[in-house]
């Protein structure tokens, strides 16, 4: 027969007697007793032993009975303690009860009220204590019942979140934050195979730092997730430090020892791995986490197969249609800057990029110039101004060396971060090397091959198309500049003739009597003729007419600045009206100098009593010559020009002024139409004169 379990029992009096009496007492009611008659020794044997109830005396020497109730509370709030005192008194039994006491006994005790008093005490704590154990069962059944259910719910939300995400990333962070839940997990990843390089990289992630997550590159077989992305069968590890297959790279990355790793496998093909760690409760992973992620996974991976050819599909279709529009405006854009613009913004659609670089290459001196910059503020743009970075001792088709060079010059300049992602592309066109594309991003998301690829490819694609549109603009030129070399050929023709009629008249000594007359006609002849070559030479010269991409500001600012004492001495006021965003256009700085003081000096000695000298700058689209031009109108307050003279202005030698040459205007004419430009003039007499020039922007 099974012997019963005896109650433990403590008494505590100072009286000898007392705890005597009640251990006889209460041992023959089957109770195992002890007693003591210290209350410092009671609280030592209570913090060492369970006993099942105390009695025990209030008044006492050291310690009394209310600080051993204490005690006992602190170790258990549900140890009993029966007070008993021979100086009872309200407040004391007050106290006792306070305190938590049990029951309250005066001295001289009953017994029989004693042992009934313990005997329900210790019933009542044989059914607190069950029902504490009934319930605590009750919760853990409820948790591990609470735990399928949350299991089988999130296989059934994983099953409508598979099929319900738009995009891979959702899809990836709805499975981790999935499988975190569910597992218990503090801390996973997703990490994704590159058919290419075998290489795993993290792409969606629970508790890592956004630098792991960047830099994280596994090679296939090395470190957990290699291994098992290159066996494809799923990992359990209990305690990684005395797993003899890895070792432990990290303490903080695993705060716990255990972990679990799980291959994405669509039939035989690995897409990556579902790592999990660092378990909220503190526990080790189990077969039942194991068998529960494995399911997952093998659900997850066909989703996520799906939604990555999807995505793929959906890009190489973004990428069609952008590289379709870029196809489309690369031969309707003639200036560069706004084509490079363009493509940059096109790009952008498709593929991570916060900026690009546009480097012209100076073969003579072997470096690279900074012609174009998109996307970055002001402040970074002033700094990159004017860079120019040699590259003598590089192969400029060594894309890394190149691309390590100027990534390290621009950084150290200031003008990007050291840590952002950077690509540079050798533009190729017409089978010569044009200079360097690069581009880039501060979120640290790197380029993938293919996106590396296009922009190589549409970079060297707009320099082929810009360098023939410049051939077209040059060969255009050209023609105009041979025309306007006919113009001043025919018209050569005449001082010619003149200087060929007074040598016969001469030779034939018909012109004796007028011999000074004919003489002063043959130096003015030569002079024309002269002025005539001199103007011939400077048009067939190809350096002279060697154009930049400036602003028009530069050589009409200077015109200005030279004859800024003519307009103070003739009291005229200056009117300057010149609007923002401007647009840049090829010029010949000198030239144009000469046709704006031209103008301007024809202007302000119209006004020799005073005026209104007024310059405006504007943008002009001319219909009939479907082109956009850039437009300098100088308008005075002048004498005019009469009407009847004022289709003649432009003629060679045609002049009204006394003194005056008849070039200036005539010259005018032709700069501005060898810069593939016009003039109007619009004149009242006594009112003033308008002079319209206009330069083409493309």
């Amino acid at each position: 027969m099974k012997r019963k379990i005896q109650e433990k029992i403590l008494v505590v009096d100072d009286e000898l007697r007392m705890c005597e009496s009640l251990k006889t007492l209460l041992s023959n009611s089957g109770y195992e007793v002890e007693t003591v008659q210290d209350g410092e020794e009671a609280i030592r044997l209570i913090n060492e032993n369970n006993f099942d109830l105390i009695v025990a005396d209030i008044k006492m020497p050291k310690v009394n009975g209310v600080e051993i109730l204490r005690k006992a509370k602190s170790k258990d709030k549900e140890n009993l303690v029966i007070l008993m005192t021979g100086y009872g008194s309200l407040d004391t039994a007050i106290q006792a009860i306070e305190e938590g006491a049990y029951d309250y006994f005066l001295k001289p005790i009953e017994f029989q009220d004693l042992e009934r008093a313990i005997k329900r005490g210790l019933e009542k704590r044989k059914v607190d204590s069950d029902r504490k154990r009934l319930l605590e069962e009750l919760k853990n059944a409820n948790e591990e019942l609470k735990k399928r259910v949350d299991e089988l719910n999130a296989l059934y939300q994983a099953g409508r979140a598979l099929s319900s995400t738009d995009t891979l990333e959702d899809l990836l962070a709805n499975i981790l934050s999935l499988a975190t839940k569910v597992i218990g997990a503090k801390t996973g990843s997703i990490m994704f195979l590159d058919p290419d390089s075998k290489n795993l990289s993290i792409k969606a992630a629970i508790g890592l730092d956004k630098e792991i997550i960047m830099n994280t590159r596994l090679e296939l077989g090395k470190g957990v997730s290699g291994y098992v992305a290159e066996k494809g069968q799923p990992l359990l590890i209990e305690d990684i430090e005395k797993d003899p297959r890895f070792k432990r790279m990290s303490r903080e990355k695993y705060e716990t020892k255990s972990l679990i790793c799980v291959p994405l496998k669509v039939k035989e093909k690995i897409l990556g791995v579902i790592n999990l760690n660092n378990k909220l409760s503190g526990e080790v992973f189990n077969a039942e986490d194991l068998k529960l992620i494995s399911t997952f996974a093998s659900q997850a991976a066909i989703a996520i197969d799906d939604a990555y050819n999807f995505e793929q599909s959906r890009k190489k279709i973004a990428q069609l249609s952008v590289l379709h529009q870029i196809a489309s405006r690369l031969s309707t854009l003639d200036d560069f800057e706004e084509l490079s613009g363009f493509i940059f913004e096109q790009l952008k659609k498709i593929m991570p990029l916060d900026f690009s670089f546009w480097f012209d290459w100076d073969e003579r001196n072997q470096k690279v110039r900074l012609s174009l910059i998109q996307g970055l503020e002001k402040v970074s743009r002033d700094k990159a101004s004017g860079l120019e970075i040699p590259v003598l001792d590089l192969d400029i088709f060594d894309r890394d060396k190149l691309c390590e060079k100027i990534k390290k010059r621009l950084s150290d300049e200031g003008v990007i971060p050291q840590k952002s992602i950077f690509c540079s592309f050798p533009i190729l066109a017409e089978g010569a090397f044009h200079g360097i594309l690069c581009a880039g991003n501060f979120r640290e998301l790197p380029l993938s091959r293919e996106e590396e690829e296009i922009i190589s490819i549409v970079g060297s694609q707009a320099a082929s198309i810009y360098e023939r549109q410049r051939a077209i603009l040059n060969a255009t030129r050209l023609l105009t500049m041979g025309n306007m070399m006919s113009e001043i050929t025919h018209d050569l023709k005449k001082p010619l003739t003149n200087l060929k009629g007074v040598i016969q008249l001469l030779k034939g000594g018909k012109g004796e009597e007028k011999k000074e007359e004919l003489l002063e006609i043959l130096d003015r002849e030569i002079q024309r003729a002269s002025e005539l070559v001199r103007e011939l030479v400077d048009f067939s010269n190809p350096g002279k007419y060697q154009t930049e991409k400036k602003s028009i500001l530069s050589p009409l600012e200077k015109g200005l600045k030279l004859l800024e004492t003519d307009i103070e001495k003739n009291r005229i006021k200056l009117i300057k009206v010149y609007p923002d965003n401007l647009p840049p256009i090829y010029i010949n700085e000198n030239e144009l100098l000469e046709v704006f003081i031209n103008v301007l000096l024809n202007a302000i000695e119209s006004m020799s009593e005073g005026g209104e000298l007024k310059v405006e700058l504007g943008r002009h689209y001319d219909p009939q010559k479907q082109d956009s031009f850039l437009e300098v109108c100088i308008s005075d307050q002048g004498v005019g020009i009469a009407k009847e003279n004022l289709n003649r202005i432009f003629e060679r030698y045609y002049t009204t002024k006394e003194g005056g040459s008849g070039l200036g205007l005539s010259i005018v004419e032709r700069i501005v139409k060898a810069h593939n430009g016009f003039v109007k003039v619009e004149s009242r007499l006594n009112k003033g004169t308008k002079f319209f020039i206009y330069l083409s922007c493309s």
